[in-house]
């Protein structure tokens, strides 16, 4: 029995004898073989302190930025000043106020008042000119006599008759530069200046106050053919060249063909297309300025007051520039 213990206790002891052996092996940096082979020796790890630092990272050099070129330009926000453009003044109708009443026939001034907004100056290369609506005045274009400069206001004044029936008309104007652009108010400057009057319903015998009650007779119609220095006698419809001999004249000049009354001979606007009565061209007759044969500085339809006395609806058909040609249609009316 006391054998047996004996026997544990050593093997308790060869065991724990060992297993510090291998420990020791191993901290040693041995590791153990089998029998008939050889030990392997390992490197001892290195050792760390508190004061090393991580070993450096070599950094390589920054690429620098390379901005490239735009393909397109950029537009700016806010476009320039246009040359030409016009604003409305303070107030913008001086006179006539839309839907004014105008008896038939009768006389008026529009005046307008205009800012220049542009950049070039207004002077006598440009002008006022119909483009739509009734045209009420003599002319569809008008020089301007002042000279306006950017920022500044300018009135502009045109002389019109009312027509003869009643309604409601109105006339559309804007401006032209010396290109041929038209051009008026708006931010676009593409929006027209107007004048808007009411003609009432009157009594037909105001407009023939100014003839007797004697009974008109046609005593002449036809066509005529004229070449520049040449008129007509509309009484006896005898074309010549002698300008003491005529009611109107055809006058080249260098601005091109004008047509001129002679003898106090009178013309007006005729603002229709049926044929007036001798008591509705006797109201309208009252200019007696060259009248320009311009394709759009007339309007065809005229009534002539002669010298005499004598009454005539007026038609200009035709204007050849080219052969300085201008063909009337007429129909004259005598008054006892």
């Amino acid at each position: 029995m006391r054998l047996a213990r004996l026997v544990i206790v050593v093997g308790i002891v060869a065991l724990e004898v060992t297993l510090l052996g291998g420990c020791q092996t191993l901290r040693e940096g041995r590791i153990p073989r089998s029998s008939g082979e050889p030990l392997a020796t390992l490197n001892p790890l290195p050792s760390v302190t508190a004061e090393s630092s991580p070993p450096s990272v070599p950094r390589t050099l920054e690429t620098p930025y390379k901005f490239l070129p735009l393909t397109q330009t950029v537009q700016p926000l806010i476009s320039a000043q246009p040359c030409e453009l016009a604003g409305a003044g303070n107030p913008l109708d001086v006179t006539i106020p839309d839907d004014t009443p105008i008896l038939p026939g009768q006389r008026f001034v529009k005046t307008w008042r205009l800012v220049n907004l542009g950049t070039c100056v207004w002077d006598g290369t440009y002008s006022v000119v119909w483009v739509s609506g009734d045209n009420l005045a003599p002319f569809t274009s008008y020089a301007l006599f002042n000279r306006v400069l950017p920022g500044e206001s300018t009135d502009i004044s045109i002389e019109m008759v009312a027509p003869l029936w009643q309604g409601r008309y109105t006339s559309y104007w804007m401006l032209r530069s010396p290109s041929g652009k038209l051009f008026g108010l708006g931010p676009a400057g593409n929006a027209p200046f107007w004048v808007r009057i009411q003609v009432p319903s009157v009594n037909t015998a105001t407009l023939l106050s100014s003839l007797t009650v004697s009974p008109v007779i046609v005593t002449m119609q036809g066509q005529v053919r004229l070449t520049g220095q040449q008129g007509v006698d509309l009484e006896s419809g005898t074309v010549w060249e002698n300008t003491s001999a005529v009611d109107l004249w055809i006058e080249r000049s260098d601005e091109g063909l004008m047509m001129i009354l002679m003898g106090g001979a009178q013309w007006g606007v005729f603002p229709a297309a049926e044929p007036p009565s001798p008591g509705q061209c006797l109201e309208l007759a009252k200019e007696e300025m060259p009248l320009p044969l311009e394709a759009e500085a007339f309007f065809p339809s005229l009534c002539i007051q002669t010298g005499s006395g004598n009454v005539a609806y007026l038609q200009i058909s035709r204007v050849d520039r080219m052969q300085d040609q201008v063909e009337l249609t007429y129909l004259l009316w005598t008054v006892p």
